[in-house]
C-alpha cells in the first residue's frame, strides 16, 4: 500500500445538513466559462489571471459543439435501466461489461487450477483480481504527477491523501483512485471548495491530461470526477474529506490484524458486484459491505475482533468535532476464532440472510447486537458519547432509513441510509438470501468451486407482476392489483390503502432546506438543528405536492373534511396529520415530456404555462381517486390511494409515467424557488 504514515489535514466537525444520502452528480458541461472565469478570480488560492480563463471558456465551447447531444440526455435520464433513443448503452449495460473485464479473467483462473483447496483458490482469486504492490505505487506516481501541474497555487502549498479501497487494501483492476487535497491555506466554507473545484476543473480542461470532467457539487462531499489519460483511472478529488483518510487507514490495520479478514473482504466486495449490489445506480457501496463485515466477525459467539470502542481504549484521542477517530495501528487482541475462510463466508450470507434490518442496529463501535429502539431511548452504554453530541444539538441519527450501519467514528452517520429504495433493499435481501444458498448446495465441492458458483449464481429482484390474483383463503396480497381482475364486492375493506409511494429525504432537498433557514434566520449565533430541518422538509413537501399536482399536472385537488379514517395508514398518525383530498383528471399533460427543468420562478411559470397549453390539445387521462398525504414517525412522506383503485388503468398510468417520473425534480425546482424568494425578502429587509 501506499505510506500509512501519511497524516491528513485538520479535520473539522460535520454540518447538520451532511446527511448520508444519494449523491448529486451535475454535469460539467452544465458551467460556463464565464462562471469558472469568475471563480477564480474570487478564489481565496488563486493567483492567476483571467486571459487563461478566456481560452478556457473557447475551449469549453468547442468540447460542447463536439460533444454528441445524445451522451448529454442519456446522463441526464430518469430511467436508468433503459437504454437511450439513440441506441447507447444503459446502465445496466456498462455495470455487465465492467464486471465481464474482472469475472472472465477469475472464473478462468479458478477453473484452470489443479489443486483447488482453499489456500489456492485464495491466492489465485487475489492475483486475479487485485494490482501488485509495484503496479499501484506506479499508477499514483503518474496521477500524483500530472495533479501537480493543475492543483498548485502561488504561496499556498497543498499535500495530496490517497484514500478509498487504493489505501485500505481492498483495491481491484478496475477501482477508482480517490484523493483528499489540503491546502496551507484551506477554507471550510463549502461556498469557497465549491468555487476551487470549478477553478481546478477550468485548468484540467486546458491540461487536457484529465478529460470526462464532472463537477459533483450537491453530494455531502462535493468532489471533482475526472478520468487521468495515460492510465485511464477515474479519479475522485475532494477538498474537505479528511475523515476519509482515517476511515481507509482504520480498515488497512484491520486487514493486516488478520489475513482471514483481508480474504473475506475481497471475496464479498466481489460477489456484491457480481450479485448487482454495488452498481451505477449507487444504492450501496464497499465501505457499507464492510462495515456489515466487520460487524458480523465481532459478533460471532467467538469473535475475531473487538469493537470499536475497546479498540480505541488507551489510545491518544483524535478530534473530529465531538467524535474520536483514534485507532491503533496494531490491533492486538486475542481471539479464539480458528474457522476457515469457507466457514466464516458461509455463516456470513447466512447471518444477513436472517438479519432483522427493522429491528436491529449494525454498529461496529458497539460490537453486540443491540435495537434501534434501544439507541432511541439512550439505552446503549457504548453509546454514551453519541448521547452527549445529541444533547449539545449535534444533528441525530438518521433512524428514517431501510438499513441502519452506524459510522464507527462519526456515531450520528447513518451509512446504510444511501440505500434508499424498496426495490434495491428487496435485491439487496435477495442476494444473501441466495449466496447462502449456494455455500449450502456447494458444501462438498472444492473451495475454489464454491466462489465460481457464488460469483455466477445470482438472481436479480424483479418486481411481481401487476396482476397477481388474490389468494382463495381471502387473505390480501400486497402485491396484488385486485380481486383477481373483478370489481371488488360491496362486503370487501375498501378502507385498505395501497401506498404510491414513500419520499424520504435526500441530501441535496435537506441541504436546500438548511439554506432557507439561514437566510431566514437572522441571529447568527443560533444553531439550526436537524430535527428543524426535517421538520421543515417534511411540511414544504406535503405543500409542495398539493400545488405541484394542482399547477402542474393540472389535477383538481378538493380538501375532503371530517374524512373516515381509513385502515391501511399507520396508526403512529395522528388523524389531524393526514391531508385527504379528492383528486380528479380530465387530461393528460406529461406523457411524452421532457424532464421538467425548474431553478427559479421564471422557469416554474414555463412549466404551468406548458401544462395548461397541453391540457387544451391533449388526449382525455380520467380518473377520480381519493388521496391521503401524511408524514410518517420516521420523517418519510406517504402518499396513500384506496386499494380497490389500483385496478383504474389510467391512474396507474398516471402515477407510473408521469408523478413517480417527475416529482422529485419538482420538489428540487420548488425548493430552488423558495430559497430565492427568501433571499430576495432577506435582501430587502437589509436595505430598509
Amino acid at each position: 500500500m501506499a505510506d500509512d504514515d501519511q497524516q491528513p489535514g485538520p479535520s473539522r466537525p460535520r454540518s447538520e445538513s451532511e446527511t448520508p444520502v444519494a449523491v448529486v452528480a451535475i454535469d460539467s458541461q452544465d458551467d460556463s466559462g464565464d462562471d469558472d472565469e469568475e471563480e477564480e478570480e474570487e478564489a481565496q488560492t488563486s493567483g492567476e489571471g483571467s486571459k487563461d480563463q478566456q481560452g478556457d471558456q473557447q475551449q469549453q465551447q468547442q468540447q460542447q459543439q463536439q460533444t454528441p447531444t445524445r451522451n448529454r440526455k442519456r446522463k441526464h435520464s430518469t430511467k436508468r435501466g433503459s437504454a437511450n433513443k439513440k441506441g447507447g448503452p444503459s446502465e445496466e449495460e456498462l455495470d455487465a461489461e465492467k464486471l465481464k473485464f474482472l469475472l472472465e479473467p477469475v472464473l478462468s483462473a479458478l477453473r484452470a487450477l489443479e489443486v483447488k483447496n482453499e489456500l489456492e483458490a485464495m491466492r489465485t482469486l487475489i492475483n486475479t483480481l487485485q494490482p501488485s504492490q509495484h503496479e499501484i505505487e506506479m499508477a499514483l506516481n503518474k496521477v500524483k504527477k500530472d495533479l501537480d501541474r493543475v492543483l498548485a497555487f502561488p504561496n499556498n502549498s497543498y499535500c495530496v491523501y490517497d484514500f478509498g479501497s487504493i489505501k485500505s487494501g481492498l483495491a481491484f483492476r478496475d477501482s477508482d483512485l480517490d484523493f483528499y487535497v489540503h491546502y496551507e491555506r484551506n477554507s471550510e466554507n463549502r461556498n469557497d471548495q465549491t468555487k476551487l473545484i470549478h477553478v481546478i476543473h477550468s485548468r484540467m480542461m486546458r491540461d487536457k491530461t484529465f478529460h470526462t470532467l464532472v463537477k459533483i457539487i450537491g453530494a455531502k462531499v462535493p468532489l471533482l470526477r475526472a478520468v487521468h489519460g495515460p492510465t485511464n483511472l477515474t479519479c475522485d478529488i475532494n477538498f474537505s474529506n479528511a475523515r476519509g483518510c482515517y476511515n481507509s487507514k482504520f480498515i488497512y490495520a484491520l486487514t493486516k490484524f488478520d489475513s482471514r479478514i483481508h480474504k473475506l473482504a475481497i471475496i464479498i466486495k466481489f460477489w456484491a458486484k457480481c450479485a448487482f449490489l454495488l452498481t451505477n445506480h449507487r444504492q450501496m457501496n464497499t465501505y457499507c459491505i464492510i462495515m456489515m463485515l466487520i460487524f458480523y466477525l465481532q459478533t460471532k459467539k467467538l469473535p475475531l475482533l473487538p469493537s470499536v470502542q475497546d479498540l480505541q481504549k488507551g489510545i491518544p484521542r483524535v478530534n473530529y468535532g465531538p467524535w474520536n477517530l483514534g485507532y491503533p495501528r496494531e490491533i492486538i487482541f486475542q481471539s479464539m476464532n480458528r474457522e476457515s475462510i469457507r466457514q466464516l463466508l458461509t455463516a456470513f450470507f447466512k447471518y444477513y440472510a436472517t438479519f432483522e434490518y427493522d429491528k436491529y442496529l449494525i454498529s461496529p463501535y458497539v460490537g453486540r447486537r443491540v435495537t434501534v429502539d434501544e439507541m432511541k431511548q439512550q439505552k446503549v452504554r457504548e453509546l454514551q458519547p453519541y448521547y452527549r453530541a445529541e444533547q449539545q444539538q449535534f444533528p441525530q441519527f438518521n433512524y428514517g432509513t431501510l438499513l441502519h450501519i452506524q459510522d464507527p467514528f462519526e456515531l450520528n452517520m447513518n451509512v446504510g441510509g444511501v440505500l434508499n429504495s424498496a426495490q434495491h433493499f428487496e435485491q439487496f435481501k435477495l442476494s444473501f438470501k441466495t449466496a447462502h444458498e449456494v455455500c449450502l448446495a456447494t458444501i462438498q465441492e472444492p473451495f475454489a468451486k464454491v466462489l465460481e458458483e457464488v460469483f455466477t449464481k445470482t438472481k436479480k429482484f424483479s418486481k411481481p407482476p401487476k396482476n397477481v390474483p388474490r389468494p382463495k383463503n381471502g387473505t390480501t396480497n400486497n402485491n396484488a392489483t385486485g380481486n383477481g381482475g373483478e370489481t371488488p364486492s360491496p362486503t370487501e375493506d375498501n378502507g385498505k390503502h395501497w401506498r404510491i409511494c414513500r419520499l424520504l429525504p435526500i441530501e441535496y432537498e435537506l441541504f436546500m432546506v438548511r439554506q432557507i433557514l439561514l437566510v431566514r434566520n437572522t441571529d447568527k449565533d443560533a444553531i439550526i438543528t436537524e430535527r428543524q430541518i426535517k421538520d421543515m422538509w417534511a411540511d414544504c413537501l406535503l405543500d409542495f405536492i398539493e400545488d405541484i399536482l394542482s399547477k402542474i399536472y393540472l389535477l383538481k385537488v378538493e380538501p375532503l373534511k371530517d374524512a373516515d379514517r381509513c385502515s391501511g395508514i399507520p396508526p403512529s398518525v395522528k388523524q389531524d396529520d393526514i391531508r385527504t383530498f379528492q383528486m380528479v383528471s380530465e387530461r393528460q399533460v406529461i406523457f411524452k415530456r421532457p424532464r421538467l427543468q425548474i431553478s427559479n420562478e421564471e422557469e416554474l411559470e414555463n412549466e404551468i404555462a406548458i401544462s395548461k397549453a397541453r391540457w387544451q390539445a391533449n388526449r382525455p387521462l380520467v380518473f377520480n381517486c381519493r388521496v391521503d398525504l401524511f408524514k410518517t414517525n420516521d420523517d418519510a412522506i406517504e402518499l396513500h390511494i384506496p386499494d380497490q383503485q389500483r385496478k383504474n388503468g389510467a391512474l396507474r398510468v398516471f402515477i407510473e409515467t408521469c408523478f413517480l417520473t417527475q416529482i422529485r425534480n419538482c420538489i428540487k425546482g420548488y425548493l430552488k424557488v423558495m430559497l430565492a424568494k427568501a433571499e430576495e425578502r432577506a435582501k430587502a429587509d437589509r436595505n430598509k
